[in-house]
Parts: C-alpha cells; structure tokens; sequence
C-alpha cells in the first residue's frame, strides 16, 4: 500500500468516526484550560478555560456547557453544535492544564492546595509532602463530602500498613494537625534539652532518654514534672533506676514539663 493509499484510508476512517476523544474518563471542571481543535478550520481552534459557570465559548458556536464533561462527550456535542456551519465536523477537546482536580490540605504548617493530575492515593500525597516530624499523624483525618473516610495516617506512613491507603477524589479535605501542642519539654541537666513529639503511654524516662539522658551533673532524685495547671511534683529516678518506687516513673501529658535539677558540686 503506497503512502497515497494510507493518507487515503486515515481520512476516511476520520469521516466515519468525526469525534476524536481525548479522554475516556477525565471530567473536565471549573478552571481547566482546555485545547479546542477543529480539523480544518483554523480559525475555529483555540485554547479556552471553563468559566465559574462551568461553560467555554467558541466563535459561531456561543457558549457550550462544559463543566461535568470528559473529553470525549464535549468533543461530541462541539461537532453537533459546528454541523451548522461545517460539513462533518472533526473536533478534538484535549486537556491543557487541570485546575479542578484538587485537594485541600489544611490544620498546620503543611497547609496547601493539591492539583492532581494522575490519579493518587493518600500514601502517595503523603509521600510528596516531604518532613513530616511537626506534624502529628495521629490526629490527622480526611474529609469527603463533610464525612470522614476511616483510615489511620500513622499506621499508613510509619507502619507502611498500605490497608489504611486511599484513592483520594476531587475536593477531598485533609487535616494534618501540628504537633506544636503534642510535646513533652524537657529541660534542666540532660545532654540535649528539647522538645519531645509526645507519644501514648510516655513515661518520665522515657522523655529523659529522648533527650540524651542525664547528664554527670544531674541530680536524678530531684525530677519535676510541671502540668498545664501549673502543678508541680518532684520525682526520685534514682530509685527507679534502681527497680525501686517505679511508681515515680509517672505517665506524661501533652504540654508537660520535665525539669532536672543540676548539682552545683
């Protein structure tokens, strides 16, 4: 078959079917900037963005509903719309850019707006968010349609438990709270005093050897332990340390302070 022969037979397939489609499944939104080709005719191709309305306008045509469309049902109803003008129409609607693909990250320092342009899931956000040690993964949650879908962020991030992934949608809200208000502070005579991310069940040692442990000034029978009221008991470690009174190895809040006093001598 000579190359006449095959620009011969690629028209004609062309003529029996006029809609080209772009996408089977994409549902083209407010914001989309969208590629209008009309085989033939120059001057009706352009680049057009779907209005608030949800509609795209074209020269002779007006104005056409594109919102809650794909591709390839807009391709459709263009060609109907152009046979008016245009002997059997071939009309392609590609997508430019996507702007009504989103999802909506919010409740810290991680607070952004999401375009997707494949499809994804919430392992794979996650993945692209970057440092996630400010943020407290316990608490976060994911919001569709004013619901809650059930998953475990923490399980899903730390663990690698893929169960707990989900396919997220357009308009998905994700809170990702701080975990500013989830710490445990430790200060006074240990090697790094700092800020510790709070986790269930911490005990007073616990909080002690995330920051590096006592230091050789430190007086481990001198241990306070200060509350959001203002509360403040005094703790021995040295016994502990010892397996005695392991009643002072007390449960830890978010917000508490752990103060070790340092030996002038």
């Amino acid at each position: 078959m000579n190359f006449f022969k095959i620009v011969g037979l690629f028209c004609l397939l062309m003529l029996i079917q006029p809609v080209i489609a772009f996408s089977d499944d994409y549902v083209i939104g407010e914001g989309d900037v969208l590629e209008i080709a009309v085989w033939g005719v120059p001057e009706m191709s352009r680049s057009v963005t779907v209005r608030p309305d949800g509609k795209i306008t074209l020269p002779a045509v007006g104005d056409v509903l594109a919102d809650k469309t794909t591709p390839e049902e807009l391709s459709k109803k263009l060609a109907a719309k152009m046979k008016e003008y245009i002997k059997q129409p071939i009309v392609t609607v590609s997508v430019e850019q996507i702007r009504n693909n989103r999802v909506y990250i919010t409740g810290g320092n991680l607070s952004r707006i999401v375009d997707m342009t494949n499809q994804m899931t919430l392992m794979k956000l996650m993945s692209s968010l970057g440092d996630l040690s400010q943020v407290d993964l316990r608490k976060a949650y994911l919001s569709r349609d004013g619901k809650k879908i059930k998953t475990d962020f923490y399980a899903l991030y730390y663990e690698g438990d893929l169960a707990r992934d989900v396919e997220l949608k357009a308009e998905d809200v994700i809170f990702i709270p701080s975990n500013v208000n989830n710490r445990v502070y430790v200060l006074g005579a240990v090697a790094s005093p700092q800020p510790i991310q709070y986790t269930e069940g911490m005990r007073l040692l616990d909080a002690i050897l995330g920051a590096g442990g006592f230091t050789e000034f430190a007086k481990e029978n001198s241990v306070y332990v200060v509350k959001k009221d203002k509360t403040k008991t005094k703790y021995d470690l040295e016994k502990v340390k010892k397996g005695k009174d392991i009643d002072s190895n007390v449960l830890l809040s978010p917000g508490d302070y752990v103060i070790v006093e340092e030996s002038l001598f």
